[in-house]
């Protein structure tokens, strides 16, 4: 009976779990109880959590919520194969990558064949689920393979194609963009034949762009895009973009605007192991996306402190921003924002997808933060490479690399983007401090009330539903001792006040330098 009650535990109504999530559980529950595949709800640091009645059949010693090593063990103790994949998958899945493949299943009988299917719920992302469908017919796997294999021929085709047919533009049209620039050189030539010739030019630089974008997407997909990493000065890269950016159409168009590299102050030069071209390519796009919708401001672009393998690198802009409802539309295709009149919206929709594909490929993360008439931030992070090939990385390491004693201490992180909560966790790992989540103002309340361990809270100012100023007004009618940092990706020159009188201790602006939010930190800590 002990058995039977712990299994009911894990068929519960998944809407209970989710409610805060997933819009329409109960539809979603009906559906997944009674389906014919078997169905598994996995969580973030809380393992297995809920399964449906196909699945319990398939499992029946599953009991109670399982951590991932549990339920690997009881995955190949119920005759399953390739288990050493499983916490992978799980983990990709919750970052919003999917992954289908075919798995079998070794049991006294027989042999039993299955898909396995990862894949995340879209709105809630610490969540994801792994689908199994059992396959009847050895055939039905045959032919999966056939069609798979098939697929891969055709996109090696295609590849083929688009750069012979990459080739064949870009003869003719090497002519007709060297043509117009030699013409342009001609000082008899009267206004209405020069305005031609530039307008030849522009549109002719942006066929070329559209040409290497499809190129680059067709290579990435087809697993053929060669990444050579080389040690890289990124002091001297940073440099050379300003230069370019500055000759571009892009700048060209918005002269009044300034673009500033900033970058902590060092003995040493940064080193990064990484493929020099294609670090240029990802803050190219980035930068001529940031000048596209900022008129009279600024762009700012650099990297904040490293930290152990790893540093971030940033683009701010203080343009129009986006809507909240745009913000999971940046990263897709072919995606263009619908600008305000008067801003350039040119361009193939394909850039900041090149960047985020190129930032994963050279096993970084790439993210952003956005107010709607403020600006927006991209960031991404970059692994500094190993050690033998970076002389002086040991250096700037041992430079930077005070690490303070948090062991006694909770930090409540208070965020939407859970990337930047992961980023915090990673800038203090060797801390000791105990990292909370919370993505929004009212589970930061609740953490707040239920939890009196927290000591120190960083809060993101920017949220929706309840923002952080409302938050910390909240909070403070309970918790008045405890240090809040507000941090914020726009500055302004009366932040600090403004979020002084919404009870913040203190104030920082990303991106955040390290060196100033320790110095922060430890002086808050020691007011107590």
């Amino acid at each position: 009976m002990e058995h039977q009650s712990n299994l009911n535990k894990l068929v519960q109504d998944p809407v209970d779990l989710l409610k805060n999530d997933i819009p329409n559980g109960k539809f979603i529950s009906a559906m997944l109880h009674y389906a014919h595949s078997a169905f598994l709800l996995f969580q973030n640091n809380k393992g297995l959590i809920w399964c449906n009645e196909k699945a319990q059949r398939l499992f029946p010693t599953l009991e109670t919520p399982t951590t991932i090593s549990q339920w690997v063990g009881l995955w190949e103790q119920s005759g399953f194969l390739q288990g050493d994949r499983l916490a992978d998958d799980i983990e990709l899945a919750r970052r919003g990558q999917i992954s289908t493949y075919p798995v079998e299943r070794i049991t006294e009988k027989d042999t039993q064949k299955f898909h396995a299917h990862f894949f995340p719920f879209e709105g809630a992302k610490s969540y994801c689920i792994l689908q199994l469908d059992q396959i009847d017919d050895a055939d039905a796997l045959q032919k999966e393979r056939e069609a798979r294999l098939k697929a891969e021929h055709n996109d090696r085709l295609k590849t083929v194609f688009l750069a012979n047919m990459s080739h064949e533009i870009r003869t003719p049209l090497n002519s007709i963009l060297g043509f117009s620039d030699l013409l342009l050189e001609f000082n008899s030539l009267d206004s209405d034949a020069r305005e031609y010739l530039e307008m030849i030019g522009i549109a002719g630089n942006t066929l070329l762009q559209l040409i290497n974008d499809i190129i680059d997407i067709s290579k990435i997909e087809a697993g053929q895009l060669k990444i050579a990493k080389v040690p890289v000065e990124v002091d001297a890269v940073l440099n050379e973009l300003l230069m370019t950016m500055k000759n571009t159409k892009a700048y060209q168009q918005h002269p009044q605007v300034q673009m500033v590299i900033e970058q902590p102050k060092s003995d040493f030069p940064l080193i990064l192991e990484t493929d020099p071209f294609r670090f240029k390519q990802i803050f190219t796009n980035l930068l001529t996306n940031a000048l596209k919708f900022v008129d009279g401001g600024t762009v700012r672009f650099g990297f904040t402190e490293i930290k152990q393998d790893w540093v971030q690198f940033f683009v701010q802009d203080t343009g129009i921003g986006m809507r909240y409802d745009q913000t999971e539309l940046i990263f897709q295709r072919f995606s263009r924002l619908d600008a305000p009149h008067g801003y350039n919206a040119d361009g193939t929709g394909l850039g900041l997808s090149i960047s985020k594909q190129l930032v994963e490929l050279l096993g970084g993360k790439i993210w952003f933060d956005s107010v709607s008439g403020k600006g927006t931030t991209f960031y991404f992070t970059l692994p500094l490479g190993a050690k033998e090939n970076n002389p002086l990385k040991s250096k700037r390491i041992a430079l930077l690399d005070t690490t303070p004693d948090w062991s006694n201490e909770v930090f409540l992180v208070v965020d939407d983007v859970e990337a930047n909560f992961l980023f915090y966790r990673s800038m203090m790992k060797h801390t000791g401090a105990v990292l909370l989540w919370a993505k929004d103002g009212d589970e930061a309340i609740r953490i707040c009330r239920s939890n009196s361990a927290i000591s120190l809270i960083l809060m993101d100012l920017m949220m929706p539903k309840l923002d952080g100023f409302e938050t910390t007004r909240q909070i403070r009618t309970f918790r008045p001792q405890l240090p809040i940092i507000a941090q914020t990706a726009f500055y302004e020159d009366n932040g600090r006040e403004i979020a002084m009188k919404a009870g913040c201790d203190d104030y920082i602006t990303k991106p955040i330098q390290q060196s100033d939010l320790v110095l922060l930190i430890n002086q808050l800590l020691k007011k107590r």
